[in-house]
């Protein structure tokens, strides 16, 4: 799995076997680029493991006086400087310290090493949407881009963690930082975390919050306009637009990439893009015709009966790419991965986020009238929590657990709601509880997930996740952001 990996360790250990081992597991196909650096007099050693698109420099990348050193993982889309995107995150990080990351707008997660003050520094992106991980260990720390490679460490912890499980039984993700295992974390959104290299204390504040984004109460501007959240979006297609010659797009029926289609203009024609589904569905025809209009290379991928042969073998390739934390609602994201490996470009646009400006479709947490109607943070919290129940629904937990283990987990799913949304759910309108729960816990848990499926043959790009453009569509009334109102106006500019 593509992405930075590093340990910190106080006491002396063969430090080069660790790192043969973290990328080993990273590239286990043994096809990515990798880049390493290792101060065994430190006890330091960490890099990145990449598809050579994004970034494409050599790494770790250090300021002239040798103080500073960055590892860089991801795209920035405000860069507008000569610099590269780990030079410009470095030089930010330099002259702003904690809160360089606050002004960088794109998918990414980066480590700093901070010789001045003798600390390690980890950053993830606003949304979450480049996954890090990391343990912290009695003498220091480790983190990687997957769980398995923390996993290969003997002093990471093995136990599972059954709160990970419950969220799973009931959501059909993890929801908070957890993930299946005690000892391992993912890295919040919008935070950095610091470990000392003297007393190997580890401590980790947001350094942005996405509640920033919504107006509280349903407070919504009258200056607001739905113009104006178009002309941004457009902005953020465009932005993520780049390297034409090996960008893709994911083309359905559907709004979402209908939109990104229109955002793109006249850049459309000539670039790649795919359908997969069924011989003859919509999605096939629809994005056929849209093909021919916006002049495009189109292609589509039959998603025949034989797909399912071998699902045995499919479902375990599916859950080491996710790292077991991936439910699937088709399990196509084999069948793409497979289409990528031959596909005639390497960066793709996806529409995963356009239902941000579709509130009724927000699934699985779509604003019906029932979430206007709630009066209170406890009934808008209730109906979040009946509506993801989407794994146990018809199934009586009896019949497959233990009573130990059913009275272990039993109040988990809704404790970890409560950890969520519970804030938020007493100062934002109901309808915008649902889509903050849709952003920081669906895209974020489930969504990236399935990403970094396809990360590991292409780069991917979200333009309906830009902080701008969400900003500007969280101010107008939900009846304006509700069932696509806002594509509507970007498909008939």
């Amino acid at each position: 799995m593509p992405g930075i990996f590093g340990t910190f360790k106080k006491e002396q250990i063969d430090l080069n076997q660790l790192m043969a081992d973290m990328i080993s597991s990273m590239n286990d196909e043994n096809r990515f680029r990798v880049d390493k650096y290792i101060d065994a007099e430190t006890g330091l050693c960490f890099g990145r493991v990449s598809l050579g698109i994004l970034s494409p420099v050599d790494q770790p990348l250090k300021d002239r006086e040798g103080n500073c050193w960055i590892v860089f993982h991801g795209e920035l889309y405000g860069n507008k400087g000569a610099s590269t995107d780990p030079e410009y995150a470095l030089n930010q990080y330099i002259e702003k310290g904690d809160k360089c990351a606050s002004e960088l707008n794109g998918i990414f997660h980066f480590a700093i090493y901070d010789k001045r003050s003798e600390q390690i520094k980890l950053f993830s992106d606003k949304f979450g949407l480049q996954p890090l991980y990391y343990s912290v260990l009695p003498d220091g720390i480790i983190f990687a881009a997957e769980v398995k490679t923390l996993l290969g460490d003997e002093d990471v912890g093995k136990a599972p963690d059954y709160r990970s499980f419950a969220d799973f039984l009931h959501y059909g993700q993890i929801l908070g930082q957890k993930t299946l295992f005690k000892d391992i974390e993912l890295l919040a959104p919008g935070s950095v975390l610091t470990c000392d290299l003297r007393d190997c204390k580890v401590a980790v504040k947001k350094y942005w919050h996405l509640d920033k984004l919504f107006v509280e109460k349903g407070a919504y501007s009258s200056q607001a306009s739905a113009e104006d959240a178009v002309l941004l979006l457009v902005k953020s297609i465009k932005k993520r637009s780049t390297n034409k010659e090996i960008l893709g797009l994911s083309l359905s029926g559907g709004l979402d990439s209908r939109g990104i289609l229109a955002g793109l203009g006249k850049d459309a024609e000539g670039i790649r893009t795919y359908t997969l589904g069924i011989g003859g569905c919509a999605d096939q025809r629809l994005a056929e015709r849209m093909a021919r209009v916006a002049k495009t290379n189109h292609e589509f991928i039959e998603l025949d009966q034989g797909y399912l042969h071998g699902f045995e073998n499919m479902a375990m390739n599916m859950i080491r790419l996710s790292d077991g934390m991936y439910h699937p609602h088709e399990s196509t994201e084999m069948l793409a991965l497979e289409y990528f490996k031959k596909a005639p470009f390497k960066i793709l646009l996806r529409g995963h986020g356009g239902e941000i400006a579709k509130a009724a479709l927000a699934y699985p947490v779509m604003v019906t009238p029932q979430v206007h109607s709630c009066s209170s943070s406890r009934e808008i919290l209730a109906y979040i929590f009946n509506i993801t129940n989407l794994v146990m629904k018809d199934t009586d937990p009896g019949k497959l657990f233990t009573p130990s283990f059913r009275e272990l987990v039993k109040e988990v799913p809704e404790q970890s709601l409560q950890e969520s949304c519970g804030k938020v759910s007493g100062v934002l309108a109901p309808a915008d509880v649902c889509i903050y729960y849709y952003i920081n816990e669906h895209i974020r848990r489930q969504v990236v997930a399935s990403l970094e499926i396809f990360r590991t043959q292409v780069e991917i790009r979200t333009p309906y996740v830009d902080e701008v453009y969400i900003k500007s569509l969280l101010s107008l009334p939900v009846s304006e952001r509700n069932e696509g109102e806002i594509h509507f106006k970007l498909i008939k500019r």
